[in-house]
């Protein structure tokens, strides 16, 4: 089903083929993942026909996708296998290494290249009833693995020592493994928002973000909390309650805004408070398979958010060199923003 839609979005951009390799578009249409190696490993979608050029040795793994497979053994040229049209017009992956298109134009002289993500992020920003499952279970397994790892949060404790025991946890409760690199800041660090960790120590009474999601079953989650041992500062209060409703706000928008409208939602708050120029990201971002997908919730985005999909909502501010705040839960679009996220949304005291 994915593939015939696929088809018919080629044949809309009158392309011959697609030309994905391995990643997360191959496995949203074939439900195989992989890595790219040096050794060329494609999917090739046509018109009528669909098949894996692969070295020998996935042989045995392409057959759990009963899609055929061209295979060639060290020493072969891969693509004298291949009777693509020379001239043909194509679409690649945004993924497919360099050194292996310059093969494909220079074997194929294709008339037209353009992005396969034009057609393909289309089809992957609706999620259908199995993605929706597979995420929410996901979201289950991240927020039981934060709320465990709470109890390790300790006066004196670096960073980035905090942060690999809560990917410790994602593993022990059933995770793949963390969907991107945990970020967990704390003090003025938090004014960073893409600050992954350091070796500074928590100090009682400062907020300490946690910026956290898993891999399950080759899908993302992605949430933000904020964590103190002992109260914060009044002036980190005021900002948290801020942000809170601005997040509260955007979560709430409706079918068929555009992201720019949902991104509104949350940064007229914001802005209506006074701390407009210290919000200083989009609010937020699809997520499936990759953490990042469309659409994005920023500021210049005129795309509908319709039904279907999953985005995050993560509005914040950052006072440099004094501290940050970032709420951030996965939404579900279906009519209203549903909120996926079960953890509540106050700071979380130690």
């Amino acid at each position: 089903m994915r593939v015939k839609k696929l088809r018919d979005l080629m044949e809309k951009e009158a392309l011959d083929y697609v030309i994905l390799s391995p990643g997360s578009n191959t496995f949203y249409l074939t439900g195989f993942f992989e890595e790219q190696m040096e050794r060329p490993l494609f999917l090739i979608i046509s018109k009528d026909d669909e098949f894996f050029l692969a070295p020998k040795l996935y042989e045995e793994q392409l057959e759990k996708t009963k899609i055929a497979t061209i295979s060639y053994e060290d020493g072969e040229n891969p693509y004298s296998k291949l009777t693509l049209k020379t001239g043909s017009s194509i679409g690649v992956d945004d993924q497919l290494w360099s050194v292996f298109l310059i093969q494909i134009i220079n074997n194929f002289k294709p008339s037209k290249i353009i992005e396969a993500s034009k057609m393909l992020r289309k089809l992957r920003a609706i999620k259908d009833d199995q993605e929706i499952s597979t995420m929410k279970e996901g979201i289950k397994i991240a927020e039981k693995s934060f709320l465990q790892f709470l109890d390790y949060v300790t006066e004196g404790i670096p960073e980035c020592k905090l942060a690999n025991i809560l990917e410790e946890k994602f593993i022990e409760n059933g995770a793949d493994g963390y969907s991107f690199k945990t970020i967990l800041t704390s003090g003025p660090n938090t004014s960073m928002p893409h600050l992954r960790c350091t070796d500074r120590k928590i100090n009682r009474n400062e907020p300490i973000i946690v910026d956290f999601g898993v891999k399950y079953k080759n899908y993302s989650t992605d949430t933000t909390r904020v964590v103190s041992i002992g109260n914060v500062s009044e002036d980190v209060k005021k900002v948290y309650e801020i942000v809170k409703e601005a997040q509260i706000s955007a979560e709430n928008g409706e079918e068929n805004m555009t992201a720019m409208k949902i991104d509104s939602l949350a940064r007229e708050k914001i802005t209506m408070a006074g701390y407009g120029k210290f919000f200083i990201h989009r609010t937020g971002h699809g997520i499936g398979i990759d953490v990042h997908e469309d659409p994005y919730i920023s500021q210049d985005n005129l795309e509908r958010v319709t039904n279907g999909m999953i985005f995050t909502v993560e509005p914040g501010i950052y006072v440099p060199g004094k501290f940050g705040i970032r709420i951030e839960d996965m939404v579900f679009m279906e009519k209203r923003g549903k909120p996926l996220n079960s953890l509540e949304k106050n700071i979380f005291i130690v």
